[in-house]
């Protein structure tokens, strides 16, 4: 069998709501939010700052595929707590304009110590990404790391992608998705990752590629990192145990149900991570 749709597609403020709550419960206990994995793969011995270089490999893998030169302009798509953006802007010397609809994440972000105007900076904006607030062309380079998979209208947020992008420009998406069946038992794992995170179905690659011919990019590359990116993901299972150590009662039991979640989730091999490369016409 396929994943399981009853369950109803996440409305934005679910989504919002969510990345606000997880992020300040995260940051209190590692200062900053929820990484994702990487490319490499890592052992389950791994500590919170392990978790976070993590997350800059994965940026870099991302960041690689852009083509980026100095004094670039460049769109993140669901920017989170602005360490990528930060990664980005600095490492290539470009200006990243990251967008969150999570209204608790933009205040913090806008503070962070890589943001400013210029090249080597970052810009933070609290944004719907189906409804960018942004002239058409107007960015060099657009990248989306684990935020396509909130989002129900896929077709439109690439669409949006497409239209703020110059011709030639680059999008490069990273995000899970379905490359095989699933039993009965592994649906129900894939329905809790849905639950916990407020994702719709994830979908398969396929889906990725027409949505990109709908809106008029043409593919450059899929890299699957699948394999990596599961045994990373015991960092991120890591990290929020480590958020709950010190907590009590209700916290502490719901950081530890959801590391097992993310855990049962990552190890299903029916579920990959790849990254999509793509290229305004």
């Amino acid at each position: 069998m396929t994943e399981l749709h009853e369950a109803p597609c996440p409305a934005p403020d679910d989504v919002a709501r969510m990345y606000d709550h997880s992020s300040a419960l995260l940051a209190e206990a590692t200062g900053d939010d929820l990484p994702p994995g990487d490319g490499r793969g890592h052992d389950r011995s791994t500590s919170v700052p392990d978790a976070f270089d993590a997350s800059d490999t994965l940026t870099g893998l991302v960041a690689d595929r852009l083509a980026l030169s100095p004094g670039m302009r460049v769109l993140d798509f669901g920017c989170g707590s602005g360490r990528p953006a930060v990664y980005v802007a600095r490492t290539y010397d470009v200006r990243v304009t990251g967008v969150t609809i999570g209204s608790g994440q933009a205040g913090p972000v806008r503070a962070h110590p890589g943001a400013g105007e210029g090249a080597g900076r970052v810009t933070f904006e609290h944004v719907d990404a189906m409804a960018l607030p942004f002239p058409d062309g107007g960015f060099d380079a657009v990248y989306a790391i684990d935020s396509l998979l909130h989002m129900d209208d896929r077709a439109r947020v690439i669409a949006e992608a497409a239209r703020v992008l110059r011709p030639g420009g680059r999008l490069v998406l990273a995000n899970p998705y379905v490359v095989g069946a699933l039993t009965a038992a592994e649906a129900g794992i894939v329905a809790a990752g849905r639950e916990l995170f407020r994702m719709p179905p994830l979908g398969d690659a396929g889906d990725y590629l027409r949505h990109l011919a709908a809106a008029g990019l043409g593919l450059v590359e899929i890299l699957d990192i699948g394999e990596n990116v599961r045994r990373s993901h015991a960092l991120a299972a890591a990290a929020i145990r480590h958020a709950g150590e010190g907590r009590h009662g209700v916290s502490r039991q719901r950081l530890s149900e959801a590391a097992d979640i993310i855990e049962r989730f990552a190890a299903l091999p029916q579920v990959s991570y790849g990254l999509i490369v793509a290229r305004a016409r």
